[in-house]
């Protein structure tokens, strides 16, 4: 028996605008959960299959993003005496009040941190969970798709003029890959990460 519940429509964006709740996002779990979650309704033994985990670990950070608004039940099933609750991605992307991340106070320090933190071992995660999930697919007869992935740190010295181009068609780039989304959980998933800033070093700046 199904019982389809209205959603409210996807948001585009989910504004964190306070450090409780941009605590409870700081966490690869939920990041993982979350991105899962974006186009599919799917309940929670659904995707503790797909990360590899057993339900039990995922019921608490379930309950923790319902709480704040990150998911919604869009629909529930009797299963024998059991009912079957389906979540779903209240909003498309996260954003984070710019104010939350300030180093003037010991909160907005530890949140940059967390922020970064999580943004980091969500994506080492979810990279090395896919090698090997697709380590598994092949051993059991999965078709090969030679795929290319990149992974790579540089350093390079940019004038203001070569940074603000550099800058712009990077953004461009970003937001096409983000525009190119099919939006059909049938279409391969891939993820993009990027860390774009200047790197500073503790130095004596008297004599300069």
């Amino acid at each position: 028996m199904k019982d389809k519940i209205e959603p409210s429509n996807m948001e585009e964006i989910y504004l964190i605008k306070d450090f409780e709740t941009l605590k409870v996002i700081a966490d690869p779990i939920r990041n993982q959960i979350l991105e899962i979650l974006l186009h599919k309704p799917q309940n929670v033994k659904e995707v503790a299959d797909k990360l590899g985990l057993a339900p039990s670990k995922l019921y608490y950070h379930f309950n923790m993003l319902e709480k704040f608004g990150f998911l919604e039940v869009v629909e529930t099933r009797q299963v024998s005496n059991l009912i079957e609750k389906y979540y779903q991605a209240t909003a498309t992307y996260l954003s984070i009040d710019p104010n939350l991340l300030t180093f003037n106070t010991d909160e907005g320090k530890e949140s940059i941190q967390s922020v970064m933190a999580a943004t980091i071992d969500t994506t080492r995660e979810d990279l090395l969970r896919s090698l090997q999930a697709r380590s598994f697919q092949l051993e059991q007869g999965a078709a090969e798709q030679p795929r290319s992935i990149t992974i790579s740190r540089n350093l390079s010295n940019l004038s203001d003029e070569q940074y603000n181009d550099f800058y712009k068609r990077l953004d461009a780039l970003i937001e096409e890959f983000s525009k190119s989304d099919s939006k059909d959980p049938k279409d391969q998933t891939f993820a993009l990460m990027i860390a774009f800033y200047p790197s500073y070093y503790y130095r004596d700046l008297s004599n300069e």
